[in-house]
């Protein structure tokens, strides 16, 4: 999941397992986030779905982007989604593995709308402002699994896009 100004890692998901990466050999970055926002969209079955990604943990990993002469950092973030929809049912307990569950109680469901769309951006080191922003791939909706509140289950496939820039003296953070 190589990107051009840096490397995504979730760190809960099977994706960092295929990586070859050894994340206790990289140094840890300080951060803090400047914004993190939902990204919202309606889905063709009229259900709104927010989306977002939260970074937990910038690593460097020690090579520079010849472009932008900035780090290529690798980032550590978990995705979180909330779902509004008119659809409620009873709660129950989602497979652990999704291979587990029936292809005909997989429902692909398109974004019929983009609502709201934004980076997170992200202050690193206090040298370098890097943005992060999901590129939604695929929703499934899993028919006749609702969460504990009621509403539907959808499984988001999504990627990241992020850049990088070196901060101006007046930007970084005294």
């Amino acid at each position: 999941m190589k990107k051009y100004s840096g490397i995504v890692i979730r760190m809960n998901s099977r994706i960092m397992g295929s990586l070859p990466i050894d994340l206790t050999k990289l140094k840890e970055l300080p951060f803090e986030p400047k914004k993190e926002p939902w990204n919202e969209y309606e889905l063709e079955d009229g259900t709104t779905l927010k989306f977002r990604i939260i970074v937990v943990k910038f690593f460097d990993s020690g090579i520079i982007d010849p472009l932008t002469e900035c780090p290529n950092f690798v980032v550590a973030y978990q995705t979180v989604l909330s779902i509004l929809s008119e659809e409620r049912g009873p709660p129950s307990r989602l497979p652990i593995n999704l291979a587990e569950i029936p292809e005909d109680k997989k429902e692909e469901v398109e974004i019929a709308k983009v609502k709201k769309e934004d980076w997170n951006v992200y202050i690193v080191d206090n040298e370098y402002e890097h943005l992060i922003k999901p590129v939604i791939i695929a929703v499934y909706k899993l028919k006749g699994f609702y969460d504990p509140a009621g509403y539907p289950i959808y499984h988001v496939k999504s990627q990241n896009i992020g850049k990088t820039r070196k901060l101006k003296t007046a930007e970084k953070v005294v």
